[in-house]
């Protein structure tokens, strides 16, 4: 090998022993699709375990996500390349399209979510030898492309920080080299690889990046643009790290809770989790720590950072200047309150979905009659309105003739009647074209709506994230379903079934009930 060659195998050798990647370790699993990055990966830890870690298992494994007409023909490659080096090879066989579609995924997320799912499986497998490391081949071009894409997109220091070395049982020793040293690295040992031509479709806005404007970068403004994104993103992992210590410091002064192991209790419905934060310990603190503990305490409550926005942090950062009492409702059914000296947080652990539904038998309604009252006294979300309490809802029988009296408290729009005075939500179906035995209930995973008079239709998750539903509060619709549909997600749609036409004799109204806690 050329020196190039093993300068660049000394910056890997070395960027794992300093991120202490293999440490104890006694198991790899590499991920070997075929192409340059993670051929270069599986040659450099087959010669790197040789020389340092001679006790330690290699383990690839190649997913065939079944899209591409070359993907047999990339499994075989790896085989062979595994066989050639001694190297066991784990080959799954994945639907990716479907399991984009099942789960209302890019085609390129639920690639990514299967193939770690599947390393992680293997690597369960040997976790009665000791531990197992997963490598990924992530280099430094696409660190410079992560960074570059967070901050088009909008991001906080975390996502300008880029990807890191070594995360839980995950490791990435090539973050150290770029794309071009992988490729050079490639040609000197006289190995080849497969290429993926959609690598090449600048539709895709990862690949706008990397083949438009990287190249750019280093053509017309420096050479060493990539070089110095990736430094950059370190730096600033670096500052990230030494923030998120203070704000552990300042968090451990400030901050109480009574966080329940929901697993253990299993998740009894009067279970409340809740945080208070010492104001006179917070109000000295400097703004960024201020909200990033507070952005710490609703990622504890919510047990989950997805969709919690700067916004969120600001509306209970705003409680410190406000008076005893005021209260503001957050992500995920969290409520805040100024509570003299404190911010207090409370979520309530009731899941909804598995507890509450309520059976309803609409048999036995008549024209005009007494109408069928079923408590709810819950918190739904309504779209336009936010998180709003209904007490019940009421299943009477109409005749088709009766007209809406407009006023200046209502308006009518098709079949929705919107009592402002009261705050009401009404919907209206044919009695005889629907199923007598219904339900109230929130969203199950494989719940679908009819979205259209031929039939067609639509799964309930789909149409949610089309209407821009936050993913906070998605589970948090109340439905009204029959046993094959969707009738209607309260306050965001309706089905296209069982309407009322020409032909219709009796009404079945259905009508939420939206009141102030008392």
């Amino acid at each position: 090998m050329d020196k190039h060659t093993v300068k660049t195998e000394r910056v890997v050798y070395s960027y794992i022993r300093n991120n202490h990647m293999f440490d104890d370790c006694k198991h790899i699993i590499t991920g070997v699709s075929g192409g340059a990055d993670s051929v270069c990966l599986l040659l450099m830890l087959c010669d790197y375990v040789k020389k340092y870690q001679p006790d330690v298992c290699i383990h690839a494994v190649h997913v065939n996500h079944m899209i591409r007409k070359e993907a047999l023909s990339d499994e075989e490659f790896t085989k062979k390349l595994c066989e050639k080096h001694g190297v066991d090879c784990y080959v799954e066989h994945i639907d990716c399209v479907g399991i984009a579609r099942k789960n209302n995924l890019t085609v390129e997320e639920a690639g990514r979510l299967e193939r770690y799912r599947i390393f992680n499986e293997i690597a369960k497998k040997y976790a009665y030898d000791g531990k197992s490391m997963i490598s990924v081949a992530h280099h430094m071009n696409d660190q410079a492309e992560t960074v570059i894409m967070n901050m088009a997109r909008g991001t906080s220091l975390k996502g300008v920080r880029g990807i890191v070395p070594v995360r839980d049982n995950i490791c990435r020793p090539l973050l150290c080299i770029t794309r071009s040293q992988i490729e050079g690295y490639l040609t000197a040992r006289g190995q080849s690889y497969v290429t993926d031509i959609t690598n090449y479709d600048n539709d895709y806005t990862r690949n706008a990046i990397r083949n438009v404007i990287l190249p750019y970068m280093c053509e017309h403004i420096n050479k060493r643009a990539v070089n110095n994104i990736s430094s950059m993103a370190e730096d600033i992992r670096e500052a990230d790290e030494y923030i998120d210590r203070q704000t552990d410091r300042l968090y451990e002064e400030c901050v109480y809770e009574s966080i329940q192991d929901h697993k253990e209790t299993g998740g009894n419905n009067n279970e409340t989790d809740i945080i208070r934060i010492a104001l006179d310990k917070l109000n000295k603190a400097d703004m960024l720590l201020v909200k990033r503990v507070i952005y710490k305490c609703l990622v504890r409550l919510a047990g989950r950072a997805k969709d919690i926005y700067s916004v969120n942090v600001a509306d209970i950062a705003a409680l410190s200047g406000m008076q005893t009492g005021k209260k503001i409702h957050s992500v995920y059914g969290i409520q805040a309150e100024r509570e003299y000296d404190y911010i207090v947080l409370k979520k309530n652990i009731t899941d909804l979905k598995d507890t509450y539904k309520a059976a309803v038998d609409i048999s036995s309604l008549d024209v005009n009659g007494e109408a069928l009252k079923i408590s709810v006294d819950k918190d739904i979300y309504i779209a336009g309105y936010g998180e709003k309490y209904v007490s019940d809802i009421t299943f009477s029988l109409v005749d088709k003739k009766i007209s809406f009296k407009n006023d200046e408290n209502t308006e009518t729009s098709g079949k929705i009647l919107i009592n402002k005075s009261n705050n009401v939500y009404a919907k209206y179906y044919d009695y005889d074209k629907i199923n007598k035995l219904l339900d109230i209930r929130f969203r199950k995973p494989q719940d679908d709506i009819v979205v259209s008079k031929d039939g067609s239709t639509k799964k309930l998750k789909k149409e949610l994230v089309d209407r821009k539903i936050p993913s906070a509060y998605r589970d948090n619709v109340l439905l009204v379903c029959d046993k094959n549909h969707v009738l209607w997600a309260c306050g965001v749609r309706r089905c296209e079934s069982c309407l009322v036409d020409d032909e219709t004799s009796r009404v079945l109204q259905i009508l939420i009930n939206m009141k102030e806690r008392n």
